[in-house]
Order: structure tokens, then C-alpha cells, then sequence
């Protein structure tokens, strides 16, 4: 475009793909120069509405405000106030054009997205313009097209008149060099430029998503999140790679071998699940090319955040706790005994210091392989058991741990020491989530609206009974039968007018009765009807009564 002007043809054709940036780069180099007019032929229905809107183009400003006073003027019926006045209309559109461009000189008409024109605007009327237009030897005509998407009809039609009307036919194959980075800028090109060389990204549009991905993720996050553990560079890349594999590869892992052998199916078919979409993007188009590999965590995440939307705070809060204080570690095996003492002494101090975000998988690690290593020489270890587990209870949400998954799979360790710290961590969160648990029914005992989560409550309630029981853990099981009947049975007494989440919790409520009533045997069960006949008996609210019946029938009978 930037040579249009000295050569020597007048009718010109760029033709190629879509979203190789046609459009974009002929726009960037026609801004600021005159007596250059762009229409694009997208939706247009007949060459009318083409040639009208080239001829707005061409009339000076002052000409464009007279013409759409007379076009209004032309609406209101002006003998009703006995006026009459006659308005010229524009019976000849392209005879108007070439008046307007009589007598200029260098003009450039481009006229874009020939294949992107309505079926009724035949493409034989384009052309028939282009003939018409170029008598006049001082005008150039630009035609852009992608060939490659006309019906089969309309592209040996398009060919034909290609021959006598067009003077040079440019095919555009690769979008320019600088394209990439003009797009995403500097910064985020030269994170990403080595990815994108693994992949044929033909369609610049690829990287324009991209773009707007990166740009939306990182508003998101604070600036002061970034650091040498977590890279805007790699989270560019992972960016990269989510918007790759999904609009690319529509979430098709086709960088997996086509080996079909028994060996092959084997070796890859983990891969072969949506669950593990995540590590296939890590291991197949990020290459675990990251400067921090810990940030793969992400991985899950930001997919989720491109398919949905939802940037899923709380869950990018606490990966991002996990990756920032990550400790790269040397394996102790690889250790002298002078690195190992002096990461033994700082790891007694890491103790009252840590940070308390840090993930509990990296902090019960590190500190495994150590008492490891200290209990197979005769290295000292200077912190005990109980100076770890309470450390742990009271700088973290202990309850936490006891639905901890890391904690439940762990297998036994050689290390005596961290295999009594895992013990003792377990039976404190038990203890621990045992009196959260009977906080939350108890709180919602003075409620008449219940969300999901609430409704949950009481799920969770009888899971954590059959646990305590299955383990034999007598004294919490008596506990959580003791509060209990001692605070109403955790039932919100349906009085007067009530919802229906409200009749939904008074259901599961009756239902974990008689769950932990045919456990405890018949006598949980008296005690329960007891308590209700006498609420029964005590009311004069007969709506009230005739619910609680219908709810001890149904789930406490004594002949159930």
C-alpha cells in the first residue's frame, strides 16, 4: 500500500485469508491521507447502497449537510400549508460519482471485503464499477477480498472477471512481522514470540483474542501481586495457551502422537479426559517452558476464566498463596551436612515466622524430607512435634485440614517425625471442625431462610457422625448426640408462615434424626418423639402442629 502511489497499475487486488490483517493494515496506512475512501462491502444488498455511500464519501462536509437537510426535507408534506416546492432526486447515483470525481486527480477508492457481501449484490456489479470508475486514468481502485470464502458460484465468476479487470493480483500469505507486536505490544511479544513459533498462527485474530485475554486477566489482578515467583511473562504464556488450545485446537489435543500401539494408548491416554486438559496444555503447548514452573497451577484457572468468565477470586487467591511461597528446594540427598543443619536450624525459626498463607503440601514437604535425612544421620533436629502442630492449629483455619485431600491420601512416611505431626494434626482438626460444625447448625436453628450452603450443613453434619463412628472416635460422637438434643434438635421450628427452604431444612433435619437414631439405636428415637410431642402438645399453632406430625410420621415411627 505504501508503493501504491508510484506504481504503474491502476485496478489492484489483495487477496488472502481471513484474519491475516488485511483490513487493519490498510486502514494504519491510509490515515492522513487525502482523497483515499474505504467502503467495506460487508451485508450490503445492491450496488445502490454501495454507490450511495461512496457518494457521502465524496462530497465535502458542507455538501454532506445540505444533502441530508433536503433528503428530511423531502419527508414533510408541504401542501398542507399551501407551499410546493420540487426536490431533485438522485435518479442517477453513479452519474452523480463520476461528476464528483471529475477533475480530481490521485484519487484511491479501496473497496474491502468482497466475499463478505450479501448473495443478492452479485459480484459481476462490483466489477462492472471497477471498469466504469477506472476511465478516469487519475483514479486507482484497491479491491481486498479472501478469495478462499466465495461460494463455488460466485468464486468461478469472481475469477472470470479477476482476468479483465484487475491489472496486478497481490496473494497475501503471511501477515508482517511487526503485525504481532503492533498487536499485543512489546512487553507481552516477546514473552509469548517463541510459544508462537511451535504453532502456524496464519490468523492474526488468533492473537488479538489473545490480547484482549491478557489485557481482562490482568486488570484483574493488583499490581503489587507480581514478584519473581509470579511473572506477568508466564502468565502472558499460560494466556497464550488456553486461547490456543480452545479457539485453535477447539479443545482437541492434537499435538498427541497418532501412534496407535497398545504402548502409545497407554502412555497418553491420561491425557485423553477434560480433567486433565490443564496438564496436556502444560506438558504439550506450554512445554513446562515457564520461568517459575510452580505457576502451572494457574493453568486450571485461567482456562476456566476464558470458557466462563468467572475469574473465581478465592481460588486465585489461594493458588496464588501457594506458588508465592513456594520455596525452591535442593533435595536433601544432594546436600553436605553443613546446608542441612543450617536449613534445619532456619527451618525451626521458619516456624514462627512463616508466612501464614503458605500452602500446607509445600510447608509438610520440605519439612518431611528433612526429618528424613536428620533421622538417617546423626544431624539434630531442633523443634519437636507438638512446636509444629501447634504452630500450625494457631496461625492457619485448622478445621480446615480435616477435609484436607493432601493430608487424607498422604502414605506413610519413612520419617517417624513427620508421620506423628500428620497423627496429632488430624485428631486436633477433628476436634477443631467438630466444634464448627456444631456452630453452624446451632446458628442456623434461629433462621427461617436457607441457602444452598446452609441446606449443606446438615449433609456435612451426618457424614462427619458416620466418621467419628467408623473411627471408633466415641467421646466427639457422644459430643455431637449430646448438642444435639440439647439445642432442639437443631430443628428452626416451622411457626406460622415459612418458606420453602425453610420446609426443605426441617426435612433433612428429620432425616439426620433418623439417620443417627437407627445408629444409636431405638432409644435417640423416643427421645426424639418425646421432645416433639410435647412441642405439639404446647402450641396452639395448629398449622405448626399439624407439620411437626407429619414430619415425626414420616421419619420417626417406632415400627420404622
Amino acid at each position: 500500500m505504501a508503493k501504491l502511489d508510484k506504481l504503474p497499475y491502476q485496478k489492484v487486488l489483495f487477496d488472502g485469508p481471513w484474519g491475516i490483517g488485511k483490513t487493519k493494515h490498510i486502514l494504519d496506512s491510509i490515515i492522513g491521507k487525502e482523497n483515499t475512501y474505504y467502503i467495506s462491502l460487508f451485508g450490503k444488498k445492491d450496488i445502490n447502497t454501495f454507490y450511495q455511500e461512496l457518494y457521502y464519501l465524496l462530497l465535502s462536509e458542507s455538501e454532506v449537510k445540505v444533502r441530508k437537510v433536503l433528503k428530511h426535507l423531502n419527508k414533510i408534506n408541504f401542501s398542507k400549508f399551501g407551499l410546493s416546492m420540487s426536490i431533485p432526486l438522485m435518479s442517477d447515483i453513479l452519474a452523480n460519482i463520476q461528476k464528483q470525481l471529475k477533475g480530481k486527480s490521485d484519487i484511491t477508492i479501496i473497496v474491502d471485503d468482497l466475499e463478505r457481501k450479501s448473495d443478492s449484490l452479485e459480484i459481476k456489479e462490483v466489477f462492472g464499477f471497477v471498469d466504469s470508475i477506472a476511465k478516469n486514468k487519475d483514479i486507482k481502485v484497491v479491491l481486498v477480498a479472501s478469495s478462499g470464502n466465495f461460494s463455488d458460484k460466485e468464486k468461478r465468476m469472481f475469477e472470470d472477471y479477476l482476468e479483465k479487470s484487475v491489472d496486478r493480483k497481490y496473494k497475501i500469505t503471511a501477515y508482517s512481522e511487526e503485525a504481532p507486536q503492533l498487536i499485543m505490544g512489546e512487553e507481552v511479544w516477546l514473552a509469548i514470540k517463541k510459544l508462537t513459533q511451535n504453532f502456524e498462527l496464519k490468523n492474526l485474530r488468533t492473537l488479538e483474542k489473545v490480547d484482549l485475554f491478557i489485557r481482562e486477566v490482568i486488570q484483574e489482578i493488583p499490581e503489587n501481586y507480581f514478584n519473581n515467583k509470579v511473572t506477568k511473562s508466564d502468565l502472558y504464556k499460560i494466556c497464550f495457551s488456553v486461547v490456543v488450545f480452545v479457539v485453535n485446537h477447539n479443545k482437541k489435543m492434537i499435538l498427541l502422537p497418532d501412534d496407535t500401539s497398545e504402548n502409545t494408548k497407554i502412555l497418553y491416554e491420561p491425557y485423553r479426559s477434560e480433567e486433565k486438559f490443564p496438564e496436556y496444555i502444560w506438558h504439550y503447548i506450554l512445554e513446562r517452558k515457564l520461568e517459575n514452573s510452580m505457576m502451572q497451577s494457574f493453568i486450571p484457572l485461567i482456562l476456566d476464566w476464558f470458557e466462563t468468565g468467572d475469574s473465581a477470586p478465592s481460588k486465585f487467591e489461594e493458588v496464588y498463596n501457594q506458588v508465592n511461597t513456594y520455596k525452591e528446594t535442593v533435595y536433601p540427598l544432594f546436600m553436605s551436612d553443613k546446608e542441612i543443619v543450617e536449613e534445619i536450624n532456619e527451618f525451626s525459626n521458619f516456624i514462627h515466622t512463616i508466612d501464614e498463607n503458605i500452602s500446607i503440601k509445600n510447608f509438610m514437604q520440605r519439612l518431611d524430607e528433612l526429618a528424613t535425612i536428620a533421622e538417617k544421620t546423626n544431624l539434630d533436629f531442633n523443634y519437636t512435634v507438638d512446636e509444629v502442630v501447634d504452630w500450625l492449629i494457631n496461625n492457619t483455619d485448622s478445621s480446615n485440614y480435616y477435609n484436607n485431600t493432601y493430608l487424607d491420601i498422604l502414605p506413610r512416611r519413612e520419617s517417624v517425625f513427620i508421620n506423628d505431626v500428620i497423627e496429632k494434626l488430624k485428631k486436633k482438626s477433628i476436634i477443631s471442625y467438630s466444634g464448627l460444625i456444631i456452630s453452624k447448625m446451632s446458628e442456623n436453628i434461629n433462621k427461617h431462610s436457607f441457602t444452598d450452603n446452609e441446606l449443606n450443613t446438615v449433609r456435612d453434619f451426618k457424614i462427619f457422625y458416620d466418621k467419628l463412628r467408623n473411627n471408633k472416635e466415641i467421646v466427639l460422637k457422644e459430643k455431637l448426640v449430646h448438642e444435639m438434643k440439647n439445642n432442639n434438635w437443631f430443628l428452626p421450628l416451622p411457626l406460622g408462615k415459612i418458606t420453602d427452604s425453610h420446609w426443605s431444612y426441617c426435612h433433612a433435619i428429620f432425616r439426620c434424626i433418623e439417620h443417627i437414631g437407627y445408629e444409636e439405636g431405638n432409644t435417640l428415637i423416643k427421645e426424639a418423639n418425646i421432645y416433639f410431642e410435647e412441642k405439639i402438645e404446647n402450641s396452639t399453632d395448629e398449622i405448626f402442629k399439624y407439620r411437626i406430625k407429619s414430619l415425626v410420621g414420616q421419619y420417626l415411627k417406632n415400627d420404622k
